[in-house]
């Protein structure tokens, strides 16, 4: 792929976009009145990148364009349905945006209406899309989930040949980092493609041997690859891991214990530094060489949806970590972050502002007037 980059205006040259050699698309690049934004107009669609400092963080990951069910019903009993999208490292994404931390995406979706309605939620959110790839040539990979009444909600991917499955080794370099200070990325990337998983182990090394942290949620899913295949690569990419945020059954699945605490031994034997379990109900643990602590998960009065819970952690547990907190402060957070998706509708649409947050552990509740 040929590498196309737009400058903004009195900034470096951060703003990049791909489309294929010898094209006849086009590409116009022109000011916004900001001063501060490059307006990108690529088949007649406007998006307006914003210039962004120093990331805090960068997550790299697939996210697809979603149609969900109602709840209770069906998707092929559905007469209508709601549309968003999904994506673990989108969801991390968003998630520390609101928490006011400075965060950039890096992926690559369709020039389509799924990945034009994708960048622009995201940078709605204030995420950093600026490295984003628009990829004429294939489509925005997409996730039907059917939210059964007598079941948990099967989903059905349409990912197969993505964008975001044909990235290589070479779509993202340490320059996408800038100076970050942390890298996510989760095990579903390396299990879209070979390419994918190139990408992940390299950007992986690459990012530690820059002095950039990199946090790993193993996030495994039996659709896209077998517990073989996943170990192996796991075992792989924690030789650059700083920081893995595990749930139990995986980390069972990689180590073969038991306990939070044995499991977090094993995982640290093999190099990373820190190893966070989200325990569900039964909240967080941090390991690390001096520290294992634990938070109680929060008591809810309804549970609304509660998928994205897991990513609404991952959030809050790295603000904290960002905002120099302690262990126990950082699994609060993130067991705070957790619930509140747990009770909205949707996998990021409940993730919290900080006043929002702050108002939750407060235990202010009622409605402001």
């Amino acid at each position: 792929m040929e590498h196309v980059a737009a400058r903004c205006p009195d900034h470096s040259w951060n703003e990049s976009f791909h489309a294929e050699a010898g094209s006849d698309h086009v590409l116009d690049v022109r000011a916004t009145t900001t001063g501060l934004t490059a307006g990108i107009w690529y088949h007649a669609m406007p998006i307006q990148w914003r210039c962004a400092e120093n990331m805090d963080v960068v997550t790299l990951g697939e996210t697809l364009y979603l149609i969900n069910s109602p709840v209770r019903t069906s998707i092929d009993r559905a007469s209508q349905a709601r549309l968003s999208f999904a994506g673990a490292e989108s969801n991390v994404a968003i998630g520390l945006a609101r928490l006011g931390h400075s965060v950039r995406w890096l992926s690559a979706v369709g020039d389509d209406p799924f990945g034009r309605a994708i960048v622009k939620t995201l940078r709605g959110e204030g995420v950093d899309v600026s490295h984003a790839i628009i990829d004429p040539n294939a489509s925005t990979a997409v996730m039907l989930r059917s939210q059964r009444a007598y079941a948990e909600p099967e989903v059905f991917y349409y990912r197969t040949g993505s964008a975001c499955s044909r990235l290589t080794g070479e779509s993202f370099t340490t320059e996408a980092l800038d100076d970050a200070e942390v890298l996510f990325i989760s095990g579903i990337t390396p299990a879209l493609s070979e390419g994918c998983r190139e990408l992940i182990v390299n950007l992986a090394k690459s990012a530690r041997q820059h002095g950039r942290q990199v946090w790993f949620d193993p996030n495994y899913r039996s659709k896209l690859w077998s517990q073989y295949e996943f170990r192996a690569t796991t075992t792989e990419l924690l030789r650059s891991v700083d920081v893995v945020l595990t749930g139990m059954a995986e980390g069972q699945m990689l180590t073969g214990g038991d306990t939070p605490a044995d499991i977090a031994n094993r995982l640290r034997d093999r190099e990373p530094l820190r190893v966070i379990i989200k325990a569900g109900a039964e909240g967080g643990f941090c390991f690390d060489a001096a520290t294992e602590k634990h938070a109680s998960a929060f008591a809810l009065r309804e549970i609304v949806d509660p998928i994205g819970a897991g990513d609404g952690f991952v959030a809050g547990f790295m603000s904290a970590t960002l905002d120099g907190m302690l262990p126990t402060e950082c699994l609060l957070r993130g067991n705070a972050v957790g619930a509140m998706v747990c009770m909205a509708e949707g996998d990021w649409e409940g993730l919290p502002t900080r006043a929002e947050l702050a108002r939750f552990l407060s235990g202010r509740t009622e409605s402001q007037r």
